[in-house]
C-alpha cells in the first residue's frame, strides 16, 4: 500500500499543473461558491500544508515519543496566511520543490519508523503510515475539489442539460 500512497504524492503536483493550465490567474481566484475555496486558495493551502500540516507532522512520528499533533484549523490558516492573495503558480511552485524533498526523505524511512504512533489531538493514535496515507488521501481530495470548480465553471453554459445535474 505504501507504494501506491508514494505514488499518488509523487504525481499530485503534474496532475495539479495539468488540470490548472487552461485558467487565466483571474479564473484561479474565482471561488465557485462563497463557503468554498477556489483554485488559488486550494494550490496555496497544498503549499502551506506540505510542510507544516505533513510533513512536521510525520517527523514528529518518526523521531519523538508519541508526540501530541496538534489540530490543524485550515479554513483560519487560510484566513491567516491570506491564501485569497497567493500567486497560484507560485504555490504549485512551492509545492513542487517541497514535495520533491519529501518524497526524497519519505523513501529513506524504514519499516521500523512507519510503525511508530503519534497523538493527534482530536482523534487519537495515529502512526506514521497512516499519517503519510492521509497525506495522499488529502492531495487526491484537493485534486477532486479543482475538478469540481472546472465543473461549476462549465455549469452555467450547457443550456437545458444542467437539469440533469445537481451541484451541491
Amino acid at each position: 500500500m505504501l507504494k501506491l500512497v508514494l505514488e499518488i504524492l509523487a504525481t499530485t503536483p503534474a496532475k495539479l499543473e495539468r488540470e490548472i493550465a487552461t485558467f487565466s490567474r483571474r479564473e484561479m481566484g474565482i471561488r465557485p461558491a462563497s463557503d468554498k475555496w477556489s483554485v488559488q486558495e486550494v494550490l496555496a493551502h497544498l503549499a502551506d500544508v506540505e510542510e507544516v500540516g505533513m510533513r512536521e507532522r510525520v517527523a514528529a512520528i518518526v523521531e519523538q515519543e508519541r508526540p501530541t499533533l496538534p489540530y490543524f484549523d485550515q479554513e483560519a490558516r487560510a484566513v491567516e496566511r491570506e491564501y485569497n492573495k497567493t500567486d497560484p503558480r507560485r504555490s504549485l511552485v512551492s509545492l513542487e520543490r517541497q514535495r520533491r524533498a519529501n518524497l526524497k526523505w519519505l523513501r529513506k524511512l524504514r519499516p521500523v519508523q512507519l510503525k511508530r504512533i503519534g497523538v493527534h489531538q482530536q482523534v487519537g493514535e495515529i502512526s506514521a503510515e497512516e499519517m503519510i496515507t492521509e497525506w495522499a488521501f488529502h492531495d487526491l481530495g484537493h485534486l477532486k475539489q479543482i475538478l469540481e470548480i472546472k465543473r461549476y465553471a462549465l455549469y452555467p453554459r450547457m443550456g437545458n442539460m444542467r437539469a440533469f445535474y445537481k451541484l451541491v
